[in-house]
């Protein structure tokens, strides 16, 4: 069972991920060098499955309290 707190810490979470993959494919899109390119495409795809994973708990802890 989730907390309220631990849901805020969650949806905190959540908007971190949602920043730095958006930061991730903005940069990638202005790097012409394609090794940075490739990897910031990587950390944003991490980012992106980190989303899914906290969107997932968050859906079920708010179910709970």
């Amino acid at each position: 069972m989730l907390t309220a707190k631990e849901l805020m810490h969650l949806e905190d979470v959540l908007t971190m991920e949602e920043s730095c993959a958006k930061a991730c494919n903005h940069f990638a899109s202005m790097t012409q060098d394609n090794q940075a390119k490739q990897v910031l495409q990587q950390m944003a795809q991490k980012d992106q499955q980190h989303l899914q994973t906290l969107k997932k708990h968050l859906s079920a802890g708010q179910t709970l309290q």
